[in-house]
C-alpha cells in the first residue's frame, strides 16, 4: 500500500513493516489495534485539536527497503515519529535512519537484545525476546524436558533469537539442547527435521521463518510428539489456524495481556476500540498494537503543549513512571527506555489461547 498523505495540521506518525510476504500475518493483524486506538482518539477531537494520522509503507521484511521507507517517511512525509515497525530486519533497516534522521523510533515490534541496548531515541514497549525466552527455558526445567532442540533461520531474528536462547539457558544450567539451522529449502527443511529427530528432544522450539515455516512447523510435528514451544511473533493464533493439528498443545509466550481478560481495563477498552471499527475478532497482535498506540498516544498528549519535535516527545517518557492503561503497567525514566517485561506463557488447544 502507498503512503496515507496526511493533512498538514494532522500528528503524522510513520509505519514501515512487513505488510506482505511470508513475515507479514503478525503485523496486519497488530495495525488492526493500532487503527482502532487511533480512530478512538480521533472520534474525540484528536490530540490539542489535532488528529492522528499512520502513514504506512509495506517492506516485505527487507532491511534496505525498510531504510528506504523510513528515510521517506522522516525526510518527505516530515513524519513526527517512527512507530510499531517491524519485524527484526525492517527495524535493522530503520535504525540507520533512526541515527542520521534524528526521528524517534516508538514501539519497535522486535525483542532482540541487540536493538534494546539504550538508545536515547528508541522507546520500546513490549518485552524483549530474553523476557519470552526466560519464561520458557524456565517452564522448560520445572517439566523436566530440558533436551531441547532449537530449530533457527539464517536471518537476523533466527540468529538473535538462538543467542538469547544460549544465554538464557546457560543462566539456568540447561545444556541439554541443541540447535538445529534450518536452510529455507524444500530439502533443507526435510533435512532439519530428521535431524532433529534423530535427536529425539524432549520438547522443541521453533526460531524459524521463512517460506516454508509452515510446512516445517506441520511436518516437524509428524516426526517429533515433544511439548513445542514459540516466541510471541510466532505464535500468532492465524499460524497456529494453519498448522492445523500441529498446533494443538504449543505453548505461546505472550507480551500483553489475553486479549480476552475483559477484567483488566485495558482489554475492555480494546475490545470496545476493535467492535467500533468493524472488528469482532480479537488477538493478541491487535491488542499489542492498541496497546502501543495508547502509549505513544499519551506521550503525544504530554508533549503537545510544546513545539511537536522528536526530542519532546522522547522527554514526554520520561515523565510516565509509572504508566497505567488499565491493568498493564510501563515504567520510563532518562535511562531506561524498555516499557514493559510482561510475559505470559498461554497453551494452544487447537481453538484459542489458555492461560
Amino acid at each position: 500500500p502507498g503512503v496515507l498523505h496526511a493533512k498538514a495540521e494532522s500528528w503524522r506518525i510513520g509505519q514501515t513493516a512487513a505488510l506482505t510476504g511470508p513475515l507479514a500475518w503478525p503485523f496486519v493483524e497488530l495495525n488492526k489495534g493500532v487503527q482502532a486506538a487511533f480512530d478512538e482518539v480521533n472520534e474525540r477531537g484528536g490530540i490539542a485539536g489535532r488528529p492522528l494520522e499512520l502513514l504506512s509503507l509495506d517492506d516485505g521484511g527487507a532491511t534496505e527497503k525498510a531504510a528506504a521507507n523510513a528515510r521517506q517517511l522522516a525526510e518527505q512525509e516530515r513524519a513526527l515519529c517512527l512507530f510499531a515497525c517491524g519485524g527484526t530486519s525492517s527495524v535493522l533497516g530503520v535504525m540507520a535512519i533512526v541515527q542520521q534522521a534524528r526521528v524517534p523510533l516508538i514501539a519497535p515490534i522486535t525483542g532482540i537484545d541487540a536493538l534494546r541496548a539504550h538508545h536515547p531515541l528508541v522507546i520500546h514497549v513490549r518485552a524483549g525476546y530474553s523476557n519470552e525466552l526466560d519464561r520458557i527455558v524456565r517452564q522448560i526445567g520445572t517439566v523436566n524436558i530440558g533436551r531441547c532442540a532449537v530449530a533457527y533461520s539464517d536471518t537476523a531474528f533466527g540468529k538473535a533469537g538462538l543467542a538469547a536462547f544460549e544465554a538464557v539457558a546457560r543462566k539456568h544450567g540447561n545444556t541439554g539442547w541443541k540447535a538445529f539451522r534450518i536452510e529455507d529449502t524444500p530439502q533443507g527443511v526435510r533435512q532439519g527435521i530428521a535431524e532433529i529427530a534423530r535427536f529425539a528432544p524432549a520438547s522443541y522450539l521453533s526460531l524459524y521463518i521463512g517460506q516454508h515455516s509452515l510446512q516445517f512447523a506441520r511436518d516437524l510435528r509428524n516426526h517429533v510428539q515433544a511439548p513445542s514451544f514459540a516466541l510471541s511473533l510466532l505464535g500468532s493464533e492465524p499460524v497456529l489456524k494453519a498448522l492445523g493439528p500441529a498446533s494443538h498443545g504449543m505453548t505461546v509466550a505472550q507480551v500483553v495481556p489475553h486479549p480476552q481478560a475483559r477484567a483488566l481495563p485495558v482489554v475492555g477498552a480494546y475490545q470496545r476500540a476493535m467492535q467500533k471499527i468493524g472488528h469482532q475478532q480479537f488477538s493478541h497482535a491487535s491488542l499489542e498494537g492498541y496497546v502501543s498506540s495508547r502509549v505513544l498516544i499519551e506521550a503525544l498528549r504530554r508533549s503537545s503543549r510544546r513545539d511537536d519535535t522528536g526530542s519532546r516527545l522522547i522527554e514526554a517518557f520520561h515523565t510516565m513512571q509509572p504508566l497505567d492503561l488499565g491493568g498493564f503497567e510501563l515504567d520510563y525514566r532518562p535511562d531506561k527506555h524498555l516499557g514493559s517485561s510482561f510475559v505470559e506463557l498461554t497453551f494452544f488447544n487447537g481453538s484459542r489461547y489458555r492461560r
